[in-house]
């Protein structure tokens, strides 16, 4: 998609439109409430953003942990959106930009119905499947 654009979101107008996207998904469409969406660890994570044609419609964030471990977190495409590889774009962007920080594994709790999006992307489900936020989840990793 020529007019797609991926880019880690670092001005405030960036970061406002990463948390609008997030609100949209996550808050209306999943009706998680938004003390659990905003849990207070925006500061210490990167943030990307998917404009295309200039217009904000998805958004990623990846936060380190230790030992390596980079945790992929509130990966979402605006409805509208959807089937239009946006959501592997954001994923290949931070991925090559984990590579790059020195990062050797790959971690994201994906709702049980996007597990399959993430297997394509290399992650591979660990265990059984848990709730988080009232969603079923699987926990997923990619070596790096």
């Amino acid at each position: 998609m020529a007019d797609l654009m991926i880019s880690e979101a670092v001005s405030d107008d960036d970061r406002e439109a990463c948390y609008g996207i997030r609100i949209a998904v996550f808050c209306g469409e999943q009706k998680v409430s938004r003390e659990i969406e905003f849990d207070g660890l925006d500061a210490v994570c990167r943030h990307y953003l998917a404009r295309l044609g200039g217009t904000a419609i998805g958004t990623a964030r990846t936060r380190p942990l230790e030992g390596g471990v980079v945790k992929f977190e509130r990966i979402a495409v605006l409805k509208a959106f959807r089937g239009r590889d946006i959501g592997r774009a954001l994923m290949d962007r931070a991925l090559a930009d984990a590579r790059e920080d020195g990062h050797s594994v790959a971690l994201l709790h994906s709702q049980t119905h996007a597990s399959e999006f993430y297997e394509k992307t290399g992650f591979l489900q660990e265990g059984g499947e848990f709730e988080e936020a009232g969603i079923p989840h699987v926990r997923m990793t990619r070596v790096l």
